[in-house]
């Protein structure tokens, strides 16, 4: 006799571990494409990036934020590069960090930023190092320098 499919109903498959991959996995798509974004228009137009830049800050970000000179190159980078995990205040304490193991370096932090070169930093930069995405193609050499300089304006 065939067993007819309404009878008992089918063993229960549990759904958490599907959602919990979901979510895992839509919070790495989103801070890999916080920090991970590329500039558009950073090599051909210098003026027509720094006039996008400006005009679109990084989410949470105010205009103090991005530094007392509003109008720096590097602050505005900063700003919409590296304060998602770094913190607009470069206290390693952005919106990003909390989903990132090692933590963000803390820029304010004079001990550890002034005992590292220049050149060790501009390494860091261009490169990446654990969970930091490599600039070294997305930024221009002039807006990297201008990152180190913000950078070191922000250790005390």
């Amino acid at each position: 006799m065939k067993r007819n499919p309404f009878d008992a109903p089918a063993p229960a498959r549990p759904l958490a571990p599907v959602f919990t991959l979901l979510a895992v996995g839509t919070a790495l798509w989103a801070i890999l494409a916080g920090c991970g974004g590329k500039q558009q228009s950073s090599s051909t137009n210098g003026s027509a990036a720094s006039t996008a830049t400006s005009a679109q800050p990084a989410a949470g970000t105010t205009q103090t934020a991005a530094g007392a000179g509003g109008g720096d190159l590097g602050a505005r980078v900063y700003a919409q590069r590296c304060a998602l995990c770094h913190g607009p205040a470069g206290k390693g304490d952005g919106p990003a960090a909390a989903g990132l193991n090692p933590k963000p370096r803390n820029h304010t932090d004079g001990a550890y930023m002034n005992s590292r070169t220049d050149e060790q930093l501009l390494e860091v930069i261009r490169n990446g190092k654990g969970g930091m995405p490599a600039w070294g193609k997305i930024l221009s050499d002039e807006e990297i320098h201008a990152v180190l300089k913000h950078v070191r304006s922000l250790a005390k």
